[in-house]
Order: structure tokens, then C-alpha cells, then sequence
């Protein structure tokens, strides 16, 4: 008999062999390449987040009308939003720790187009706060410690 028959039954399995695992490759990359997609668009979330909590951080930086200052402690007001491109949304809040310290709260949410939230950042800065200034807003300044990112 002929050994021809077998030898092209190696070189078929071979062939099917190396195409069996660059299939496979090529699946794992392209696996690889959507975890890396979804990684990268979860941290733009994040970042876009934190833009919008720093934002209303910074308006409400600049005052609000002293009346809307908390005054027992454990009290918290809302004093200023923000808006940035992406589209994410922030809010800053203002709670009465005791005494002239208090805490600016900003809390900042990347929303998806169908408004589900992709990503969130809360951050927290100590301000210290004296009686209204003569327009009658508070005007806080920064305690020692800074922004500080919450858990």
C-alpha cells in the first residue's frame, strides 16, 4: 500500500491543528481588547465624576447666601451644582461639624446617554467658616487638612 493517504492526514490535522489555535488567539486577544475598552471607559467616567464633584467644589468655594449654612451639627444643605461636558453632573453640599468647621461634600456622576451612572466620586474638604461677609453670603476657607477622597 501507498503511505501517501496518511501523510495527508498529518498534514490536514496540522493545518486544522495551527488554525484551531490561531482561532484561539485571536479570540483571547479579542477578548483582552474588550476588557481593556470597557476598563478605559469606566476610568474617563471616573475622571469626568471627579471634574463635576472639583466644579461645584469650586462654586461653592466662592459663598453662598448665609442662610442657607447649616447650624446644628450633622446638618447638611445643598449650596452649588455643576455641569460639565460628558455628560456628568455635581453637587456640593455643606454639613456643620460643631463650631466653625464645617465640611464641603462634593459628590460628582457620569451618566450614560440612557442616564444610568458609569462612574462616581465623592470628595470632602474641611472649610472653616466666620460670620457673613457684608453681601451677607458665607465665605468659607480652607482648614489645614484639604481635599480628601471618600471611600
Amino acid at each position: 500500500m501507498d503511505a501517501r493517504p496518511s501523510e495527508r492526514g498529518v498534514a490536514l490535522l496540522l493545518a486544522v491543528g495551527v488554525l484551531v489555535a490561531v482561532g484561539m488567539i485571536s479570540l483571547t486577544a479579542l477578548a483582552l481588547a474588550r476588557a481593556e475598552r470597557v476598563a478605559g471607559l469606566a476610568a474617563v467616567a471616573r475622571v469626568q465624576a471627579r471634574a463635576a464633584a472639583e466644579a461645584a467644589l469650586a462654586q461653592a468655594m466662592q459663598g453662598w447666601p448665609s442662610g442657607s449654612t447649616p447650624a446644628a451639627p450633622g446638618e447638611e444643605l445643598v449650596v452649588a451644582r455643576a455641569t460639565v461636558p460628558g455628560p456628568a453632573e455635581g453637587q456640593a453640599s455643606v454639613r456643620a461639624l460643631g463650631g466653625p468647621v464645617y465640611a464641603l461634600l462634593g459628590a460628582g456622576t457620569r451618566l450614560s446617554a440612557a442616564g444610568e451612572p458609569l462612574g462616581s466620586v465623592r470628595l470632602e474638604l474641611l472649610v472653616l467658616l466666620e460670620g457673613p461677609d457684608s453681601t451677607g453670603r458665607a465665605r468659607p476657607r480652607r482648614y489645614p487638612r484639604g481635599w480628601r477622597v471618600l471611600p
